[in-house]
């Protein structure tokens, strides 16, 4: 039987140590004492389970649920000789886990990235809702950036009824978004479709929204930021020009903590049978 640790993370970690026990592995968990859960330790875990993404921007592991701080250093030299499953494993965490058997990035399982974009679609609706006073058929919908969750976005708001533009710089996904019936806006001309948008959700990963941008949306739209920092805009700057931002990250664990566990799983599922083969 292997054994799993889970450090840190939302709700969705929850639900994974809940999945993978009833698969048979053997599951301790550690990070969640502010749900009322007792830290279980594990000697020596085949696998340790870290957040996705594993970090904050201040370096530290994702633990909103823990008491104290967690850091990724201290861990590795807890269990030094796991295998470890994280969500984003950059420089840092590359360098900490250095002589570490083997890490499962699941960022790098495209079928991982497109489950996890069509439940941050999914979820970006509802995070619309908490803030929104117009149903979605009335709305005017502007979408930045046309990746994985974007071209989901795209196809649902368009299934609620409402009128959606999608901003991108390629040609060809100008192309695709007319294609699906969209408005395309050309990321060069972004500060003239900004004034029509009753709501921007932005998925682009960098700053595109300049001073001139933000002066031009329209008193009283929300900007719903879905990207990773440092996101589509400078918060302070946006503050200034007295635009509401709402920074929505991790949206499938805080939405579908279930279903986004169910991706984790199957990831690291598919990982399991490439070290088999």
């Amino acid at each position: 039987m292997k054994r799993i640790l889970i450090i840190g993370g939302d709700k969705r970690q929850m639900a994974l140590a809940a999945l993978l026990k009833e698969k048979g592995y053997s599951v301790c968990i550690q990070g969640f004492q502010k749900l009322g859960v007792e830290d279980e330790d594990m000697e020596t875990p085949d696998y340790v389970f870290l957040p996705v993404p594993y970090r904050n921007p201040d370096g530290s592991v994702k633990a909103p649920f823990a008491n104290a701080k967690l850091e990724l250093e201290s861990i590795v030299r807890r269990y030094p000789v796991s295998v470890y499953v994280l969500g984003r494993c950059d420089a840092d965490a590359k360098r900490v886990m250095d002589g570490v058997v083997r890490y499962i990035d699941v960022n790098d399982d495209e079928a991982f990235l497109i489950r996890n974009a069509l439940l941050t679609a999914q979820a970006a609706i509802c995070a619309y809702a908490k803030y929104a006073e117009t149903a979605l058929c009335d709305a005017k919908c502007l979408v930045t950036g046309y990746g994985r969750i974007a071209k989901f976005l795209c196809r649902l708001l368009h299934a609620h009824g409402a009128k959606v533009a999608a901003a991108a710089r390629k040609p060809r996904d100008l192309e695709l978004i007319a294609d699906e019936g969209l408005n395309p806006v050309c990321m060069n001309e972004l500060r003239l479709a900004l004034p029509w948008a009753d709501v921007i959700f932005n998925t682009v990963p960098e700053h595109i929204f300049g001073e001139e941008e933000l002066l031009s949306v329209r008193r009283g739209v929300h900007l719903i930021e879905l990207a990773s920092p440092p996101y589509g805009t400078d918060l302070k700057l946006a503050e200034k020009c007295m635009v509401n931002v709402h920074v929505e990250p991790s949206l499938p664990g805080l939405y579908y903590p279930v279903s986004a566990a169910k991706a984790i799983a199957h990831c690291f599922e598919r990982e399991e049978l490439k070290s088999w083969n």
